[in-house]
């Protein structure tokens, strides 16, 4: 194994890894329970492509005391200050996918955004879960847009046929624009054929394009997992190390593929 030339690893390293977990974020409404179907389509179908859905409501507050070996799930704010806790994903019988209440938990990111940066708040975040899960981050814009803005991230704005929708979702895209974060619309079909979404799809992306300058990115329900596996935030790699060790030679691959990189040893 220790001549020249050759690479035991290079067959380990051609391995696609698991996906790890996953963050994206959803503003919700004035009028939170408004967006639930939203939450709940998106998470039957990111199951149905393979994903462990995990809804974070930002709009529930955690317990102030979880009882250990009570079955119950912690909150978002448990899992983060208990290293104990680990491997969260998988939903309690009788249920499709796992819900945390998580509005004290984003605050405790929050603070970590504010003094360390969004990056190092992202990867607290994911930590307590296991690969598979997509977490979708459930809460107010304004709530959101601490953790996002620095990572310039993508948060879906729902568009729900009802009266309001239009004010909650321009609204939404203003605040989230102008903290950096990038909103992208997600109108959802209305059941009763009196309400047209398209009016007020409409209606959003043309404040959008008046007021801010912006060409608003879209999602149509058919494709909400598709697009939202494909620009989730999930914890930054390092292309320049090798078994946790920095190596020089790695430095300069940029985001070439893994069985491209240079031999140990060569």
């Amino acid at each position: 194994m220790f001549e020249a030339g050759l690479d035991q690893a290079a067959g380990l390293r051609a391995h696609t890894l698991r996906q790890g977990p996953a963050l994206l974020a959803v503003a919700s409404p004035a009028q939170p329970a408004l967006a639930y179907e939203l939450l709940c389509h998106l998470s039957a179908q990111l199951k149905a492509q393979g994903r462990l859905p995990v809804i974070l409501d930002g709009t529930a507050t955690e317990t102030a005391e979880r009882r250990s070996g009570d079955g119950s799930h912690p909150g978002l704010l448990h899992a983060l200050n208990d290293p104990a806790i680990s491997g969260l994903g998988h939903a309690a019988d009788g249920h499709e996918w796992l819900v945390m209440p998580a509005a004290q938990g984003l605050r405790a990111l929050q603070r970590t955004a504010l003094t360390a940066g969004g990056t190092v708040a992202l990867s607290r975040l994911l930590a307590p879960f296991t690969s598979g899960t997509l977490l979708l981050f459930f809460a107010p814009a304004h709530e959101l847009s601490p953790l996002c803005s620095d990572l310039q991230a993508r948060v879906v704005v729902p568009v729900l046929p009802h009266p309001q929708a239009a004010i909650d979702a321009y609204g939404a895209v203003k605040l989230l624009h102008m903290a950096g974060a990038r909103p992208v619309l997600a109108p959802m079909a209305s059941a009763d054929p009196g309400q047209a979404p398209d009016t007020v799809l409409a209606t959003v992306c043309d404040c959008a394009d008046r007021h801010l300058g912006l060409d608003l990115e879209r999602w149509s329900e058919p494709v909400w997992a598709a697009c939202a596996q494909e620009h989730a935030l999930t914890r930054p790699q390092r292309l320049d190390t090798f078994h946790g060790l920095r190596d020089n030679r790695f430095a300069a691959t940029g985001p070439s593929p893994v069985g491209a990189m240079p031999s140990l040893w060569s």
